[in-house]
């Protein structure tokens, strides 16, 4: 797409399917944050990002941090995205008269009163972007007299920041609102699909997160749908993909796991030849032959409903589950109870 026309999809394209301004001209928060950041997205793909893309994808992401940072503070309490609080009046939030509150109070009150963590580098990377816009906006180029910004370093920051939103949006607000509605599922798989052709996207995104990753290695695998090494196993109820949150029920997980990953989705594999049921938790979830984080270079067999790692197991001669022999044992447990039972 070249750069005429992304800004053609910018200006017009991002409304809503060609619908009459002047018969929809309400955006709720989320959705209106989600919009610009697929402007951002649209204008951040690809290898070379030209400088009109570059302007309009800094302008609208500082679009989409306003409106997600001030409406997290707005779940808390409305009167919080006012300037003053004090001087607060719901009458002038409803009809979006207020004065709002600047990028370094948003901050605060997230951290202080709110209790989101923000570290130094990303109030920072917020606030050289707030910078960044206004230069833009109002210049039309970045001016600093002690030095002009690459341009490179301008997306760095771009990108950065759009992750740090998507963290943002994934961990302090969807859980917070009602259901989202078809238009904003559509949104946000229109983001999703487009971060892995931004440069530097997956490596920002990987990189925060690591510290959680690392705690779980053992149970951490390759996620078919986003390829990358971030699917944990074991999650609470559902095996998770920290990355790009595909979520599911832990047997369909190690099914399609074993179908696409280790049996490198073959036509003639069902993916049922290497998922069998766990002898710890009785789950048919256990994949034969995952390769974890902990340990890449040797195949374990991995249970998704209870992260267990376990080797040295047997094939049960009865029902042909997997389960740990012990003394030279042929069947498992279940199996050798039945036949006990049954006098054979």
């Amino acid at each position: 797409m070249t750069d005429d026309q992304k800004a053609a999809t910018s200006a017009g394209d991002s409304t809503g399917g060609g619908v009459d301004l002047a018969d929809e001209v309400h955006y709720p928060p989320v959705e209106n944050g989600l919009d610009y950041l697929v402007s951002v997205v649209d204008h951040l793909q690809g290898g070379k990002v030209g400088r009109r893309s570059l302007k309009y994808a800094v302008v609208h992401l500082q679009a989409a941090t306003e409106c997600l940072l001030k409406h997290r503070l707005e779940l808390e309490h409305w009167s919080l995205v006012f300037k003053s609080p004090g001087d607060a009046k719901r009458s002038k939030l409803d009809d979006g008269s207020l004065t709002t509150c600047t990028v370094d109070q948003t901050i605060t009150r997230l951290t202080d009163i709110v209790g989101v963590a923000i570290s130094d580098l990303e109030k920072t990377k917020l606030t050289q972007l707030a910078d960044l816009r206004n230069r833009l906006q109002h210049y039309g180029r970045h001016h600093d007299p002690k030095g002009k910004v690459n341009r490179y370093e301008i997306e760095a920051n771009a990108t950065f920041v759009l992750e740090f939103l998507i963290n943002f949006l994934n961990t302090q607000l969807l859980d917070r609102i009602p259901l989202p509605d078809a238009d904003v599922l559509m949104e946000m798989s229109r983001v999703s699909s487009g971060l892995d052709e931004i440069r530097g996207y997956v490596t920002a995104r990987m990189a925060r997160l690591r510290g959680e990753l690392d705690l779980v290695k053992s149970r951490t695998v390759q996620c078919p749908e986003c390829d990358q090494l971030a699917l944990v196993a074991g999650d609470e109820e559902d095996a998770c993909c920290r990355y790009c949150l595909h979520r599911g029920a832990p047997d369909a997980m190690a099914l399609n796991y074993a179908r696409e990953i280790v049996g490198r989705g073959e036509l003639d594999w069902s993916g049922w030849e290497l998922v069998g049921e766990c002898p710890l938790c009785d789950v048919l979830a256990l994949v034969r032959g995952a390769i974890t984080a902990a340990d890449p270079e040797n195949p374990v067999d991995l249970c998704f409903n209870c992260g267990e790692n376990l080797t040295g197991l047997e094939e049960c001669t009865n029902c042909g589950n997997p389960f740990q022999s012990i003394e030279g044992q042929t069947a498992c447990h279940n199996c050798l109870s039945e036949m006990i039972n049954d006098g054979t």
